[in-house]
């Protein structure tokens, strides 16, 4: 297949397909992107050459797929000790900091564990002993305020509740299930300085922030001959009229305009906004570090501190709108574990919806979808890795759409349904 290959949106994903699909021999490549620059939601704000992050986003380690690969591209990354905690509530109420663990820690002795019973958030909590099922759903009430039977099994990921800590049970007996029982191990989890585990001790982010890492992008791209098309919003019909055989397409950005054109209804969504607020800061404390709360109290659910521009900026994500007087004295709270913190002046604020809590209806509608355009158009239409949360998981995805895409014989035209 020699033909032209279309990407739709200049996130990582997109610009990762890109790279391989040149790897894999295409020349006539064409890159869409909707906004005047590569990054997609990646790509921060900049005040006064500071970048305004918008949540917790980093690399794996030296080694890590990813960045080995954009690593051949020019881009320079920085090794940095993963530090992180959470914040939860033992049997009395109180609060509890737990360290090297990002996921919730609950005041239960019991290890019984069950596989559950059906594909949705509420099915994968009931699977737990009481105490923790109702710690976890009073914490997912207040992160989604959405019914939990309708939102997918495969959200505890972003919600960082796919693995909890029983903290009162013996952590021998703990790592012995874990070793012994497929689902234990799925939805358990262990302390990193309990454990032994080494997987996470350290990450990475790109040398100069994430603003340098895109233009290394743009320009290794532009080097390699892709036709870099910004403030691009082309839509499923345009791509697929234009679509002569021998092209490939690669839709990385989202996908629900999709659906109609396929004949296909569109999926109920979880609908969802979050709130960030960019401080200045000043920490004695180790940093990049992060906490998560799990206490289902106040506004923020994760605070981030970073170093960009020269200053150390922490950033409140939050569940709604912050009471502003209330906030600082959270992120204190919650970062209290790792050290002390000072708020100084707030640089930046936003609120934006995030599509990464699927409903079980759009995870139902998202196979579809892709049954329907694989029956219509063979490997010659490549899906964007729209489901998996984790970039690595979404690199491989992509990575072998591409190459069946490049072993496959040339396809007709696209047709498309109404």
């Amino acid at each position: 297949m020699n033909g032209r290959i279309r990407i739709v949106g200049g996130g990582l994903t997109g610009i990762m397909a890109a790279f391989e699909a040149h790897r894999l021999g295409w020349r006539d490549i064409e890159l869409h992107e909707r906004f005047d620059a590569l990054g997609g939601v990646a790509r921060p704000k900049v005040v006064n050459g500071a970048e305004m992050r918008d949540g917790c986003v980093y690399f794996g380690p030296e080694g890590d797929a990813l960045v080995e690969r954009l690593k051949t591209q020019g881009a320079a990354f920085e090794t940095f000790d993963n530090r992180f905690g959470s914040l939860s509530l033992d049997g009395a109420g109180k609060r509890v900091f737990t360290w090297d663990f990002g996921g919730p820690a609950v005041d239960c002795a019991s290890l019984r564990i069950a596989r559950p019973a059906g594909d949705s958030l509420a099915d994968r909590i009931a699977a737990y002993p009481s105490p923790i099922a109702e710690t976890l759903s009073e914490y997912c009430r207040w992160h989604l305020g959405a019914d939990l039977s309708a939102v997918h099994g495969d959200a505890a990921i972003p919600l960082a509740i796919n693995r909890v800590y029983p903290a009162g049970a013996e952590t021998p007996a703990l790592v012995a299930l874990k070793a012994s029982n497929e689902w234990a191990d799925e939805l358990y989890g262990v302390p990193r300085g309990l454990s032994g585990r080494t997987a996470n001790v350290t990450a990475s982010l790109p040398a100069g922030g994430f603003t340098a890492l895109f233009e290394t992008c743009r320009r290794a791209l532009e080097a390699l001959g892709v036709d870099i098309r910004f403030e691009s919003l082309i839509s499923p019909r345009q791509v697929m009229a234009e679509h002569a055989a021998g092209d490939t397409v690669v839709w990385a950005a989202n996908p629900t305009p999709l659906f109609k054109p396929m004949g296909l209804s569109t999926p109920s969504l979880v609908k969802k906004s979050f709130f960030t607020y960019v401080f200045e800061a000043d920490f004695d404390g180790p940093c990049p570090v992060y906490v998560q709360n799990f206490t289902a109290k106040g506004d923020c659910f994760r605070a981030y501190l970073y170093e960009s521009g020269g200053k150390t900026l922490v950033v409140a994500e939050c569940v709604r709108e912050a009471d502003l007087r209330a906030l600082p004295g959270e992120i204190r709270g919650l970062l209290s574990g790792f050290g002390s913190l000072k708020t100084g002046a707030l640089l930046h604020s936003g609120a934006q919806p995030r599509w990464i809590y699927h409903s079980r209806d759009a995870i139902a509608g998202l196979g579809q979808l892709r049954a329907k355009l694989t029956e219509r158009f063979g490997a010659s239409f490549v899906c964007g890795a729209w489901e998996p949360y984790g970039k690595s998981a979404k690199l491989a995805e992509v990575d072998a759409a591409l190459a069946s895409a490049r072993a496959a014989p040339a396809a007709g035209g696209l047709a498309l349904v109404g």
